[in-house]
C-alpha cells in the first residue's frame, strides 16, 4: 500500500512537472506551431515573429504574422497582420482540445488575387480543407512523417469568438494590369469553432478563411463600383478594368 502512494505520489508529480514545462514554454510552442503547420496546412509560406502569452491570465498578442500565397499567385502575401489579441484557456494547451476564448486581429492586409470563382483566398481555403496530415509529394518520406504530422495538426481546437476590423483589401484582378485598387472590408465575427462538433486545426483555419471569402465578394463588388464612379484623378487603367470586370456580371 505504502508503495502504491508512493508511486501515485510519484506519478502525479511528474505529470504537475511535465504541464508546468508545457505552460513555461507557451510563447515558443505557440510560435513554433504557427510557424510549422501553417504552412502545411495551407500550402504556402507562414511566418510569425512574435509571440507574448502570460502564463497566468492566457491573454497575449502574437505578432507580425504573414500568410503567403499558394503557388501560381505573384501578389507579396494574402494576409499581414501587425499584431493579433488573444484570450486563451492557458491549462487547455496540454490537453486533446486548445480552447481559445477571444481573439482580435485588428486592420489586417488582405490581398485578393485572381477572380471571383478563382482567387489567392479560396486556394488557401481549398487546401485547408483538403489537409489530411499526410505530404502526398513522397510516398517514403509521407511513411516517416505522417505520425507527427497528424499529432501535431490533428489537435482539437475551439474558438469562442473572432472578430476582424479595421481591415483592407488589395484588389488585384485580370483587367487592371500591374494597378490594384484597396477597399475596406466590413467588420466579421465568427463565432462557436470547434464548440458542438469537434475541429482541428485545419478545420478551424477553413471556416475563417471561408468566413473572410464571404465578406471579401460582395466589398470588391462595391468597390469596384464606386472607384467606377471616381473623379479624373483615378487611372483610367483602373478605370477601364474595372468597367470590364462589371460588365462580365451584368451579362
Amino acid at each position: 500500500m505504502k508503495k502504491l502512494l508512493i508511486f501515485g505520489c510519484i506519478a502525479f508529480i511528474t505529470v504537475v512537472v511535465a504541464v508546468l514545462v508545457i505552460l513555461g514554454n507557451i510563447d515558443r510552442i505557440v510560435k513554433e506551431g504557427v510557424n510549422r503547420t501553417g504552412p502545411m496546412i495551407l500550402k504556402a509560406p507562414v511566418s510569425i515573429n512574435d509571440v507574448d502569452i502570460s502564463f497566468f491570465s492566457g491573454s497575449g498578442k502574437l505578432s507580425e504574422i504573414i500568410v503567403g500565397n499558394p503557388k501560381g499567385y505573384k501578389t507579396d502575401y494574402a494576409f499581414q497582420m501587425e499584431s493579433i489579441m488573444i484570450d486563451l484557456d492557458v491549462g487547455s494547451v496540454a490537453s486533446e482540445k486548445i480552447h481559445v476564448k477571444n481573439i482580435l486581429i485588428d486592420s489586417p492586409s488582405i490581398i485578393f488575387e485572381g477572380g471571383f470563382t478563382k482567387n489567392n483566398l479560396k486556394q488557401l481555403q481549398a487546401n485547408a480543407k483538403n489537409f489530411t496530415g499526410v505530404d502526398k509529394e513522397s510516398a517514403k518520406e509521407q511513411e516517416k512523417t505522417v505520425k507527427s504530422k497528424k499529432d501535431s495538426t490533428g489537435k482539437k481546437i475551439q474558438i469562442d469568438y473572432i472578430k476582424i476590423e479595421n481591415a483592407s483589401i488589395s484588389v488585384s484582378m485580370a483587367g487592371l494590369g500591374d494597378n490594384k485598387f484597396t477597399i475596406p472590408l466590413p467588420m466579421l465575427e465568427i463565432k462557436d469553432i470547434g464548440k458542438e462538433e469537434d475541429a482541428t486545426i485545419s478545420d478551424a483555419i477553413d471556416e475563417i478563411i471561408g468566413a473572410i471569402n464571404k465578406s471579401v465578394a460582395p466589398a470588391v463588388k462595391s468597390g469596384m463600383t464606386g472607384i467606377g464612379k471616381g473623379s479624373d484623378k483615378t487611372g483610367e487603367v483602373i478605370k477601364d478594368g474595372i468597367n470590364k470586370i462589371k460588365g462580365f456580371f451584368s451579362k
